[in-house]
């Protein structure tokens, strides 16, 4: 795992994530397509794989995300069904 801090808050980039995805390739199925700016896109996670990842990772400080990010997922498919 890689720890950063930027100027918008830190970023864990974890390299062999915990749960049943292997490979950059699994994660990309579900991944989420975000441009940063113009001619930046990048691939996030998805927000179920990182729930589960997080969830089977079993550590503290991953297990005291998991509240907020399921009401994140709960809220995102509120606004998707709109």
């Amino acid at each position: 795992m890689l720890n950063l801090t930027t100027d918008l808050g830190d970023v864990d980039l974890v390299f062999s994530p915990a749960g049943p995805l292997i490979g950059y390739e699994q994660w990309n199925e579900n991944a989420v397509f975000a441009q940063l700016e113009p001619g930046l896109i990048i691939a996030v996670a998805s927000i179920d794989d990182v729930i589960e990842s997080k969830t089977k990772a079993n550590r503290p400080k991953d297990l005291r995300t998991l509240p907020y990010l399921e009401s994140l997922r709960d809220e995102l498919r509120r606004q998707s069904e709109e």
